[in-house]
């Protein structure tokens, strides 16, 4: 039977089991039958942490490890075969350098140009071995902080391949060390020029950049939202009557986007004595990294789990909060997001409580669709405020419950969405 889709050879500094953006692509690829859709993902070795490795989401398609060409899955999913423990994995000279660069600013300046340059030469060089071996037809590159999109640019070029991309942030005007910010204002109007297809992941993003580059540029654009599989979320599903002590959840990496609005939490809740609320936190950031970003506080119930786990977690809390800072480094970043756990909370059956400016896309989407209670200003009043209307108006609560799983069932379902994405590597 011949294959229904053209052979694609995916490039992406991270994927699956990662988190993160990289469960987005799971969740697009997971059904995909080899016998319809050969595709190859070439991604870091290194950049799949243990933890991940041996419980998180492995893709059923082929794996090429730019940074460890003989490396494997199993080996990948074994912290004690092939050099995957912490202590062999920092071995690599540009893991070494990395590391120096995160504890010194003037390392970074002096470094970054060799460490990017050697990634995206190692990507470039990986790739257009893995496409001859594999007989990739199409190459389809996800954003980074530069290395894959400027490795696929390049290879692009090489073969003459076509070139899709997936953008699950702004390349150009995001927050990246030096020089990746610099990059990004050259490579990305080249990339936009010679890709067939861009994917974005809301239609904030599609608007931005019809007016970054204007309407030429619309008729590329594909948008597919975000998903997940909705049937774990099912299985738990259950009427919202929340009791005290109330918990306010929120589950994720951490990192500059949401700092400052979670920090706006934490001061809401440590001055509310009714209702009793404790806050959790499912984060994978090491604890001394919480505590130097101020994000160090009684209220506070930190843990980790797998992906796996999500679903009936999410699905106990009392409020799911979903925050967005102000005052950022890169404001175009934040009025374009949509963070991917919007997806599990749209199904999860909990209010979510979005904090975000008010001209972000996830504020805009969030009131469209009217699935969530917002609090668009850093008003620690109006937070308390909102928690408050949650947790007392449940009538109104299970309204958006209603409105936010109508939301994902439209725009974000896994199945559905996978569907859309598989349509663009349709064969004519």
């Amino acid at each position: 039977m011949p294959l229904l889709y053209k052979k694609p050879l995916l490039i992406s500094s991270y994927a699956p089991p990662a988190i993160g953006g990289p469960n987005n692509l799971y969740c697009l690829l997971r059904d995909a039958k080899p016998e319809e859709l050969d595709y190859t993902i070439l991604t870091s070795f290194y950049n799949i942490d243990p933890l991940s490795a041996k419980v998180g989401n492995w893709l059923p398609g082929s794996y090429a490890f730019y940074d460890r060409p003989s490396a494997t899955k199993e080996q990948a999913q074994n912290p004690h075969d092939g050099g995957q423990s912490a202590g062999k994995r920092g071995q690599t000279a540009v893991a070494k350098l990395k590391h120096l660069m995160k504890r010194s600013a003037i390392i970074r300046s002096l470094a970054g140009i060799p460490v990017i340059a050697s990634q995206i030469l190692t990507m470039y060089r990986a790739g257009k071995r893995v496409a001859g071996q594999k007989g990739s037809e199409l190459i389809v590159a996800f954003s980074d902080y530069g290395p894959a999109l400027i490795s696929s640019y390049l290879l692009h070029k090489k073969t003459k391949l076509p070139l899709y991309l997936f953008m699950f942030d702004l390349y150009k005007g995001n927050f990246f060390p030096f020089p990746g910010a610099l990059l990004a204002g050259i490579f990305e109007p080249k990339l936009f020029s010679v890709a067939e297809k861009i994917v974005v992941t809301n239609e904030g993003t599609k608007e931005f950049y019809v007016r970054r580059y204007g309407a030429w540029v619309s008729d590329k654009i594909v948008v597919i939202h975000n998903a997940a599989f909705g049937g774990a979320y099912d299985a738990l599903a259950s009427e919202y009557d929340p009791k005290p002590p109330y918990t306010i959840l929120f589950t994720g990496r951490i990192y500059w986007p949401q700092i400052g609005a979670l920090k706006n939490l934490v001061k809401a809740v440590e001055a509310m004595n009714d209702p009793e609320i404790k806050l959790k936190f499912y984060c994978p950031n090491p604890k001394e990294y919480l505590q130097r970003i101020g994000l160090d506080s009684p209220k506070i119930e930190w843990s980790v789990a797998a992906p796996k786990e999500m679903p009936a977690i999410q699905s106990k809390a009392d409020i799911l909060f979903l925050p967005l800072s102000w005052g950022t480094k890169s404001q175009m970043i934040i009025d374009t997001a949509t963070p991917g756990k919007l997806t599990d909370y749209l199904a999860a059956g909990r209010p979510m409580l979005v904090h975000a400016p008010a001209s972000s896309t996830l504020v805009a989407y969030a009131r469209k669709r009217m699935f969530a209670t917002i609090v668009d200003t850093e008003n620690i009043q109006a937070l308390q405020n909102a928690i408050r209307s949650i947790l007392n108006n449940v009538a109104a609560s299970r309204k958006m419950i209603q409105n936010a799983r109508s939301t994902f069932n439209e725009n974000h379902e896994a199945t559905s969405n996978a569907k859309r994405f598989l349509a663009l590597l349709a064969r004519s």
